[in-house]
């Protein structure tokens, strides 16, 4: 076996991440969450009591100790790892940290076959997260000592890879990224995005962390790295991890506007079959415009949920840009931390490896979803001018009906009123009480007086009738 095949203190952490209250979500979705991502630490042991205790430890703060003083939960069993459960934001944390089983002292500072890691991973997945998912996303990382100071560390690098298996179709040159030095120790990172239709479950992030060997072979001095940038990784990664997310949503987003989008497409073809036909209807214009402002409201909340995604985007990009900084800076401001690394490296470049990811999500995530909701919201313009339009053939159609509605009124109130000067003018002529002289009786001259009014009725309406028809 060579020595590319061994670590001295082999140790994989996996970075989690979950949504802890996203916008707009209720009270009972918002507990769920939380009850969903304290079941990956507690498990079946998980009680409503401590949960309830878990619950007051959350505040409204930026970076909260989920477990207080205590901080981290260590395993329960022989393996040497622990829980560190944190609330940054709106997102839940949890840095699961593993090494393996617990060894004594002087054995573990003794190399160990890479083939661990594997081991190690799976016992993370299967044991201490129960193969529950991260709703956000998730980063590994893999750290140890070299065991020779003419030991590989690319060589290494690619044999921790490989044993690792995280990733489907291991290739190295197909997921390797970038290459950097930081405080001593070589880092490679390694990624495989999940494609437009694929769940965000397939995405895959891997930091190998490599630090040189030592004269007495401690491992303190790495340790003491690892613990420095613990805290700076947990928020990296986070900002890493919702770029992604959002992305991902955008692509669902965009799937549900592409439907919307041939509703709208089949209504604005219909539109002009409908206000050319000759007799217009005007309550399947009435439905249609009820169905046009249902699709507008959707769309228009679809399109505003899309621009939300993309200031999500933007907003993580930025933070990851001044996270990397920011780890940079301060460890050249505190220089005593520095003493353990081998060459004292922490200029402002220092982190350029991991600033790969931000160029590519600006250039291909920020524009992809700004294109799209350029282009997207032209159907939204399509479909409030054809709702404009169809509110307009309504208000036409309307106004015709009242107009015909006020003509036979007027028609009828004449009728009447003539009616009304026939009576009068016939009641006259009748005696009261009647004689035989008389010849002209009380109902004869009701229905005389109301065949007077009808006739002018008749007459106009015949009129309404022809006047129409000349017009259409």
């Amino acid at each position: 076996m060579t020595q590319e095949n061994l670590l001295i203190y082999p140790t994989v952490d996996l970075f989690l991440y979950d949504l802890a209250d996203g916008l707009g979500q209720t009270d009972s979705e918002v507990n769920q969450n939380r009850q969903q991502f304290w079941q990956k630490v507690y498990g079946e042991t998980l009680t409503p009591q401590l949960l309830e205790k878990l619950k007051i430890a959350e505040t409204n703060a930026n970076y909260i100790d989920l477990l207080g003083d205590k901080q981290c939960e260590d395993f329960k069993d022989a393996v040497d790892g622990y829980y560190y459960p944190v609330k940054l934001g709106d997102t839940y944390a949890l840095q699961i940290d593993s090494s393996g089983n617990a060894q004594p002292p002087e054995k573990q500072l003794q190399p160990q076959e890479i083939g661990c890691l594997e081991a190690i991973r799976r016992e993370i997945c299967d044991r201490r997260i129960h193969n529950s998912n991260a709703t956000i996303g998730q980063s590994w990382l893999i750290w140890g000592q070299l065991t020779a100071s003419d030991q590989d560390a690319l060589a290494t690098a690619k044999n921790c890879y490989q044993e690792f298996k995280l990733f489907e179709n291991c290739q190295w040159e197909g997921n390797f990224q970038k290459t950097g030095e930081f405080l001593g120790a070589n880092f490679y990172e390694l990624w495989q995005h999940p494609s437009d239709r694929e769940d965000i479950s397939t995405n895959r992030h891997l930091l190998i962390c490599l630090f040189p060997h030592t004269a007495d072979g401690s491992i303190s001095a790495a340790a003491e790295i690892m613990t420095l940038l613990y805290p700076d990784f947990i928020q990296l990664f986070r900002f890493r991890n919702k770029v992604i997310w959002a992305y991902q949503q955008s692509r669902q987003l965009k799937s549900d506007l592409k439907k919307a989008a041939v509703a709208i497409q089949n209504i604005v073809d219909k539109l002009p079959q409908q206000v050319t036909a000759d007799n217009l209807d005007l309550k399947d214009l009435q439905k249609n415009l009820v169905k046009s402002l249902t699709i507008f409201s959707i769309y228009a909340n679809y399109i505003s949920r899309l621009e939300e995604q993309e200031n999500t985007i933007k907003t993580n990009l930025k933070n990851y840009k001044k996270r990397l900084k920011k780890i940079a800076t301060d460890r050249e401001s505190n220089p005593d931390a520095l003493q353990i690394a081998t060459d004292g490296e922490s200029s402002p470049d220092a982190l350029l490896f991991l600033k790969t990811f931000s160029d590519f999500a600006s250039d291909k995530y920020v524009e992809q979803v700004k294109s799209d909701r350029a282009s997207l919201t032209a159907g939204l313009r399509l479909l409030e001018n054809a709702i404009e339009t169809i509110k307009g053939i309504i208000e036409i159609e309307q106004t015709k009906s009242d107009r015909a509605l006020n003509a036979t009124i007027a028609i009828v109130g004449i009728g009447l009123a003539t009616s009304g000067v026939a009576a009068s003018i016939i009641s006259t002529q009748v005696s009261n009480p009647p004689t035989p002289a008389n010849k002209i009786a009380p109902y004869p001259a009701f229905w005389l007086s109301m065949a007077i009014g009808i006739f002018p009725v008749a007459i106009g309406m015949i009129f309404l009738a022809i006047k129409r028809r000349i017009k259409f």
